[in-house]
């Protein structure tokens, strides 16, 4: 008993690091291909093993549209409400969810020729359509039904989206390696032959849950599976932001999804793991409001690292206080003000110092006394400021948080380790 209570008392204080910060100041994300760190400043987490009502669905919006058959496609595609269910684990835990079937959020493609012309498939989109750069994960386990597509991607526009695509035609074939799709779709100027990579995998996608995963930087796109690095490109890189859609579809099309199945097929995903810089204003003074001191490395979460297949039977760590689920409670992005009217009211992160000057040189702080904040030229005092996104700048704040990309204009004017 002595060993049992000891063993609980270490994996307690094993945990706290991951689960007990707030993360006030952001998401730190390690690149495993270049070794290096990234900070992000938002986060979308959802836990889809344990989404009892579909209804209640949160971050995420089920879609409903229409494409009839074009080109070479006998049918059409029907996004609809109900091919987007929750299966959960039971409360008594086990390995399949409360349907019989794997666990988490399923988008089903339905079985047989479409009655109305189109396939009935599911849809979801991110609620948020502000994600600008980050490290994005999807605990996914394909279907072994043949004659369906699915994907897990970012999009902004046709000329602006990051694609991990599966089609189950690819799998059928144990002798045959199973190839995953990495796609960036990027305007036309970039050729196609570029941006589409068919990847073999050391696993099948059908057989188990496996951990997918894009890092998207204004420098290049990397995906891994699994931990392990698949592709990397450095060209066709979106530089807008926009959002999250995962969906499973089939239109017959013999170059591409085949089918319709023969029976109902069903895309499980067990999670959503994000991690990203927002382009919304209110994010960002949110962001600011919430972290007072951005190097304070408490106040930073380390995301882990998949390196293995995930087990929808053991616990998955989240760093979000409510995992996309209702009844939670979160902590309020803006903490309201003390009720205690005796209590000082926290000042504002970084005030400029009110003796300082507007710099007419675009030089801050050192012995000059000036101020970058209100010059012509921006906060950041540099004249390329304006044509910036809000977080495109990288500063080295310290070896051991690494780059981190921050909002230029929550800097103190006395920080000059821009790098342009």
């Amino acid at each position: 008993m002595a060993n049992l209570l000891s063993s609980l008392v270490v994996l307690a204080f094993a945990l706290v690091p991951l689960v007990s910060a707030a993360c006030e100041c952001g998401y730190r994300t390690h690149s495993i291909k270049s070794n290096e760190n990234q900070v992000y400043t938002d986060v979308l987490e959802s836990d889809f093993l344990h989404l009892k009502d579909i209804n209640a669905l949160q971050d995420w919006k089920r879609q409903v549209w229409d494409i009839p058959a074009v080109g070479t496609a006998p049918w059409g595609r029907n996004m609809t409400l109900e091919n987007v269910l929750a299966n959960p684990l039971p409360d008594d835990a086990g390995t399949k969810g409360v349907n019989g079937r794997d666990p988490g959020l399923e988008l089903r493609v339905s079985a047989g020729e479409p009655r109305g012309g189109a396939v009935k498939s599911g849809e979801i989109a991110s609620a948020r359509r502000d994600m600008l750069y980050g490290s994005f994960r999807a605990g996914i386990k394909y279907t072994s039904q043949y004659g369906t597509c699915g994907a897990f991607f970012f999009y902004q526009s046709d000329s602006a989206e990051i694609d991990v695509e599966f089609l189950s035609k690819l799998y059928q074939d144990p002798a045959k390696a199973a190839d995953l799709l990495l796609v960036i779709h990027a305007g036309p100027e970039v050729p196609t032959s570029e941006l589409f990579r068919p990847t073999p995998l050391k696993f099948r996608p059908q057989d188990r849950y496996h951990e997918y995963r894009f890092d998207w930087t204004p420098e290049r796109i990397t995906y891994y599976a699994d931990g392990q690095f698949l592709w990397e490109s450095t060209i066709g890189v979106p530089k807008q932001a926009g959002g999250l859609t995962l969906n499973h579809w089939s239109n017959g099309d013999a170059g591409w999804s085949n089918g319709p199945p023969v029976r109902d097929s069903h895309m499980h995903f067990s999670y959503i793991k994000a991690y990203f810089n927002s382009s919304s204003d209110s994010s960002n003074a949110d962001y600011k409001m919430r972290c007072k001191d951005p190097r304070d490395p408490d106040l930073i979460c380390q995301v882990p690292d998949q390196s293995s297949p995930p087990d929808p039977s053991k616990s998955t760590v989240f760093l979000s206080p409510n995992k996309g689920l209702p009844g939670d409670n979160p902590a309020p992005t803006n903490p309201p003000p003390p009720t205690d009217p005796s209590e000082p009211t926290q000042p504002p992160a970084n005030p400029p110092p009110p003796q300082k000057k507007v710099s007419p040189d675009n030089s801050c702080g050192g012995t000059n006394g000036y101020t970058c904040l209100g010059s012509e030229n921006g906060n950041c005092c540099s004249s390329y400021a304006d044509l910036m996104p809000p977080i495109a700048k990288i500063l080295n704040v310290s070896p051991s948080l690494g780059p981190v990309v921050r909002h230029c204009e929550f800097l103190r004017d006395d920080e000059s380790a821009f790098i342009d």
